[in-house]
């Protein structure tokens, strides 16, 4: 894009192509960015309470944008599940057979080197791929290749930075995906460096933690391409497909912002006494 380490935002060029976002036609996409979809070139993360249904979240997106735009090349590189545990998901989601997906398993016994397949893979060039989970490729890649987990991880994110530019066969700005493990206590595990790629942090939450049949709900914590706070509940139960609450959702947004509103009057009203006190310090 440049080559200059100084440069100024109006002497860079952009393909207005990189700001059309890619669409889930679900009220997903009211959450995923504030101008609605899914944007390009960007790294989401996923985190979530165990059994909470991330995998199911991310495949159900997957699909649902692979039907919005058949000519998205979208691609599930799964590190955590084999084909037969996958099956399982295809057999409740039939839409997830279509997906395109890399299986990355570890095999001691024999001189197997996953990462050459995942990078000569990524570098034919994606429009979206998503990753379950960044530590177990990443713990992968320490094994076969014996390295310290730190340079593992290093070796992910220079190449998910490479496709995030376009770096590939396409010449694709590639978004990117992926769920990450968590702390018992929820927390998200990860160094500064990974916490600092990620364009926004996707949580999936019940709202009871005690309680796995309790309502669960996705919400931002961190966000630089919408909004964070705000809860958009689903369900996973409702053969084939996600089942987003939209009108739970609007409930929670018109909350949201009469919490704002007042939040704001507080503080005008803070700062109007102020300019009043200081005025009379003054004239004394």
């Amino acid at each position: 894009m440049h080559t200059n380490k100084v440069t100024r935002m109006c002497d860079i060029n952009f393909d207005p192509s990189l700001f059309i976002n890619f669409l889930t036609d679900t009220e997903l996409d009211s959450v995923l960015s504030s101008q609605r979809g899914l944007p390009r070139g960007v790294n989401y993360m996923i985190i979530g309470d165990p059994g909470v249904g991330k995998t199911t979240i991310i495949l159900d997106m997957l699909a649902n944008l692979q039907k919005t735009n058949p000519k998205l090349k979208i691609l599930f590189i799964s590190a955590e599940m084999n084909e037969i545990d996958l099956a399982i998901y295809v057999q409740r989601y039939p839409k997830f057979q279509y997906l395109n997906i890399l299986f990355v398993e570890s095999d001691c016994s024999i001189d197997t080197h996953n990462w050459e397949t995942v990078s000569s893979v990524l570098t034919q060039g994606w429009d979206i791929v998503a990753i379950d989970s960044f530590y177990e490729l990443q713990s992968v890649i320490k094994e076969e290749e014996n390295i310290k987990l730190k340079e593992a991880e290093s070796r992910i994110l220079t190449i998910i930075k490479r496709q995030n530019k376009g770096e590939n066969s396409r010449n694709v700005n590639t978004t990117f995906i992926t769920i990450q493990q968590v702390t018992k206590s929820g927390a998200f595990v990860g160094s500064n460096r990974l916490k600092h790629m990620i364009t926004a942090m996707m949580e999936l939450r019940l709202e009871n933690k005690k309680n796995i049949y309790s309502d669960r709900f996705i919400v931002f914590s961190k966000h630089r391409r919408g909004d964070v706070g705000v809860r958009l509940y689903y369900n996973l139960e409702t053969g084939g497909n996600v089942f987003y609450d939209s009108v739970r959702f609007e409930n929670d947004k018109r909350i949201k912002q009469m919490q704002k509103d007042v939040t704001d009057r507080i503080r005008n009203f803070a700062d109007e006494f102020d300019n009043v006190i200081n005025q009379r310090n003054n004239n004394e």
